[in-house]
């Protein structure tokens, strides 16, 4: 390919790349929901001396949809603290010293326990001096004896201690999985020491030789200053291998589980976070197509054995070694084949160093010899075809999207760029709402802790104000909804402290909580103020609104929508521009059940059968956190409507409405089957109560006919037969 050729070839690309979320808006955005959600978590657990943070590709903003990139997590004790000199040691914490042996593994260090004499001087705690120690750690953890008699920290049982403890305190299900454990099935977390200096071994990025012109000074600086977490060594087991010039298998043995149980592994994710920050867009444009090539064209050969994190440490020493004026839209093939060639060089030599910790080959124990020419060979030939690969790459459809650029076409269902944006910052604000709406299904006495967390860090911190007070306001509509819903149900007249949680939600411009307000005001009979206010959220109702039927990290079911815009915005600004415009599908959970309507308490009774009632129970969490009733939100409002009326011709309005509604519904009939079966068995009990028992026995029908399984309608089919029978009986 000639010069002039990779020109354009780049240009197209850059702007492929632009297209599916690759430019400084959208990862600012994904940056900014990342830290928004840890910074929630930590608001929450504060109280319980815990810490999360995020890393990987979704705080660094290096992912696309196509990618599906996982959330990767980390989670430590702010109790407890490694120390890399006796004299950093904390007198309320538990200390651990962190010190290497020669036969440490690659990467991994011991945490020996530091105990503490009545005159506040810290020792190394070892078998013969145990017993002199005022105290040595805080019982928590489990201990390993080494042959030289100390006192050592066993990282598997430092994970085992974080899952009981989750599973005491958490509304969530929580497994163990390998060295991290799965918290709600969709996040792999890793448990962590902290320690706030750097190892020796750990300062390499500041005395290694290189160019100087990146990292800057600047980035240097608070490098140094960056923490380091203590984690499990993984998974140390046999492997397998096949040596195709020997003729010959070979098997790798595992360690003994005490040596590994010993060790901690030192990650710098701090640190590596902090680079990618750094990076240009040019540059971060690199790193995700390297990333892509190897999901697409390596991982299929060789599987993880050559990860993310290897095309990582390329792309690092690439930009270091080159300067910065090569960095263009205009040169981007080229500067991804410069980054590929460093990785072909760490193949050919066996050997590809960590860019922040000296003395570690992150090859070591993943690629065999054979796997190192077969991988080799493939990054060569992408080399020299000058990436023509990427024409071929489904993943994002940027092969497809290459092709249309080069015949200025746009081919089938390939979102251009304005609906690509709308798409990705649709998904990111749904991955948002997900995790916050998992926070407001737990029970009041959680919750209500949680409001005052959430209220105090908004009254000391500005950082993240405006989602906060979002956060703050939906947080405090559950909770009053809970309260309420307990006194209905014990008889009691709402109070006024629930009242005012209630308007204090009200502020917020999110639909739902208003809708939930007025929901308690018809189930405890205030319909005129229940009218009034439904009136409003009618009015807030515009027609370009944003239905959401279902929330989920990965799912993008919303409708194809095209966001032309002049600008890029701040992620503030993003966030409250589409929150604003977004109707989400209303849940309430079994402690809200006294706040709907009386005939909708059949959808807490959904599971019929045997097998329905064993799946529920087994998905259902002890701690008051299942959706009992889910409704869409524009139904919900007729039928409260219907009830909340005292005029005829309001009712009837409602009525037409909501049979609109539901006849559009069953003509689709998609995916929200649950949305279009509560639909009908509210119009089914306006139907009801306009005397129509026929024409509701069809309703109820038509629901089974569309959900046979998990459907309240069944309820409602043998109350009416009851009716019928009863009345003839008499």
């Amino acid at each position: 390919m000639g010069e002039e050729d990779l020109k354009r070839f780049s240009i197209k690309l850059a702007q492929v790349m632009d297209d599916i979320g690759v430019n400084e808006e959208i990862i600012s955005l994904r940056r900014h929901i990342r830290f928004l959600m840890d910074r929630i978590w930590n608001i929450r657990c504060n109280s319980l001396h815990f810490k999360h943070e995020t890393f990987g590709s979704q705080s660094e903003g290096s992912t696309t949809i196509g990618m599906q990139s996982d959330i990767d997590t980390l989670c430590y004790s702010d109790r407890h603290v490694a120390c890399v000199h006796l004299s950093d040691c904390q007198d309320s914490k538990s200390n651990y010293f962190v010190f290497k042996e020669p036969t440490s593994l690659p990467q991994c260090c011991y945490l020996q326990a530091v105990g503490r004499l009545e005159n506040n001087t810290y020792f190394l705690v070892k078998r013969d001096i145990k017993s002199h120690s005022e105290s040595i750690g805080n019982g928590m953890c489990p201990f390993i004896y080494d042959q030289k008699g100390r006192l050592l920290l066993n990282s598997t049982s430092i994970i085992n201690m974080f899952i009981q403890f989750l599973d005491n305190h958490s509304p969530s299900n929580v497994r163990q999985n390998g060295p991290a454990f799965t918290f709600n099935d969709d996040e792999d977390n890793v448990i962590a020491i902290r320690c706030m200096i750097l190892p020796d071994n750990c300062k390499v990025l500041f005395t290694r030789p290189r160019p100087g012109h990146w990292p800057t000074q600047g980035t240097l600086s608070k490098a140094k200053q960056c923490e380091v977490y203590m984690v499990h060594p993984g998974l140390q087991g046999h492997r397998f291998g096949y040596n195709n010039e020997r003729r010959v298998s070979f098997i790798k043995l595992q360690y003994q589980h005490e040596y590994v149980d010993s060790q901690f592994r030192i990650s710098t994710n701090m640190t590596e976070r902090l680079l990618l920050f750094d990076l240009n867009i040019v540059q971060m444009k690199v790193y995700i197509i390297t990333k892509m090539i190897r999901k697409e064209f390596i991982q299929p050969i060789v599987d993880e054995c050559l990860s993310t994190f290897h095309m990582k440490t390329a792309v690092l020493f690439t930009i270091e070694q080159f300067p910065e004026n090569i960095w263009r839209d205009d040169n981007l093939v080229q500067c991804v084949i410069y980054c590929l060639n460093t990785l072909r060089r760490f193949l050919k030599r066996g050997y590809c160093p960590h860019y922040t910790i000296s003395s570690v080959n992150l090859f070591g124990g993943k690629l065999t010899v054979n796997e190192f020419k077969i991988v080799k060979e493939n990054v060569t030939e992408i080399i020299n075809s000058s990436l023509s690969c990427l024409r071929k790459l489904c993943m994002d459809d940027v092969g497809l999207r290459l092709s249309a650029s080069s015949v200025g076409l746009r081919k089938g269902n390939i979102l251009s760029g304005p609906e690509m944006r709308f798409t990705i910052i649709m998904q990111v604000i749904k991955t948002c709402r997900h995790d916050h709406e998992q926070m407001l299904l737990v029970n009041y006495t959680i919750l209500e802790m949680w409001v005052l967390a959430i209220k105090s860090a908004i009254a000391t911190n500005c950082e993240y104000k405006k989602e906060l007070e979002y956060i703050f306001q939906s947080m405090c509509n559950n909770l009053a909804s809970q309260k309420a819903s307990a006194c209905i149900a014990n008889g009691r007249e709402v109070t006024r402290d629930i009242i005012c949680m209630y308007e204090t939600s009200l502020r917020s411009s999110e639909i739902s909580n208003h809708i939930r307000y007025a929901s308690m005001l018809v189930c405890t009979t205030q319909f005129e103020r229940a009218y009034a206010l439904l009136e409003t959220i009618e009015r807030m109702i515009i027609s370009d609104m944003i239905q959401i039927r279902e929330l989920s990290k990965k799912s993008t079911n919303v409708k194809r929508k095209t966001d032309y815009r002049s600008d890029e915005f701040p992620p503030t600004e993003i966030i409250n521009k589409y929150v604003s415009n977004i109707i989400y599908p209303l849940k309430f959970i079994r402690s809200e059940i006294h706040c709907v309507p009386g005939h909708l308490i059949y959808e807490n009774f959904r599971s019929i059968t045997d097998d329905e009632i064993q799946y529920s129970e087994s998905h259902a969490c002890e701690r008051n956190i299942y959706p009992v009733f889910v409704s869409n939100l524009q139904a919900f409002l007729y039928y409260l409507q219907y009830l909340s009326s005292k005029n005829r011709d309001q009712k009837l309005r409602s009525l037409a409405q909501l049979s609109d509604y539901c006849e559009r519904k069953v003509q689709i009939r998609k995916r929200d089957h649950l949305h279009v079966a509560t639909a009908l068995h509210m119009l089914g009990h306006i139907v009801e109560l306009e005397n129509r028992l026929p024409d509701a026995w069809k309703l109820y029908r038509l629901s089974v006919a569309i959900k046979p399984k998990f459907n309240a309608a069944y309820w409602h089919l043998f109350r009416l037969l009851g009716q019928v029978v009863y009345s003839k009986s008499r």
